[in-house]
């Protein structure tokens, strides 16, 4: 019985601290096949779940990603001709961060006119773009982030674009 808890706490040990790369080879994968750095998709995962596969939010969101399954999931299955996944399929690392790379990509196009395209983008995973059309400033060379009306949102974009800055930092990559 020792035995075996030692061997579930080394288990969990080694796992939490081999997280964050884990998921890299899918990751870059589904950022390159949707149009979107993959040091912004870890960096949204990292934000969403803590790189937690078994993650779940309290508005019924999964995975890594936390895919909305009524939502992104349907939109994503509708756009591809696929029926939509099942919530159990959703945890699934591969199939939530393609999910979620699409749902992103589809932002940052809709936003690429926009000197904020990535912050914009992030408002739209995040709170949806009806919002998002709200905060957009009337210039696209102006600055959107200090629009942002709903707390959560901006600490959201702002965390998530510090750690997309020190990925690609580490990465030895420009801004």
């Amino acid at each position: 019985c020792a035995a075996f808890l030692l061997w579930r706490v080394v288990e969990k040990a080694v796992d939490y601290f081999t997280r964050s790369t884990k998921y890299d080879g899918i990751i870059y994968t589904a950022g390159i096949r949707n149009g979107v750095d993959p040091y912004l998709v870890k960096a949204v995962i990292w934000r969403e779940s803590r790189f937690d596969r078994t993650a779940r939010g309290l508005k019924g969101e999964i995975g890594l990603m936390q895919i909305r399954p009524d939502f992104s999931a349907v939109d994503w299955a509708k756009a591809r001709g696929f029926e939509a996944p099942s919530r159990g399929a959703l945890f699934d690392p591969e199939l939530n961060i393609e999910i979620g790379a699409w749902y992103l990509g589809k932002a940052l196009r809709r936003h690429r006119f926009y000197r904020d395209s990535v912050a914009l983008a992030l408002c739209d995973y995040n709170a949806g773009a009806r919002r998002t059309d709200d905060w957009k400033p009337a210039d696209p060379n102006a600055s959107m982030q200090g629009r942002i009306t709903i707390p959560s949102t901006r600490s959201y974009v702002e965390d998530i674009l510090a750690k997309y800055r020190e990925y690609r930092r580490k990465a030895n990559l420009k801004e």
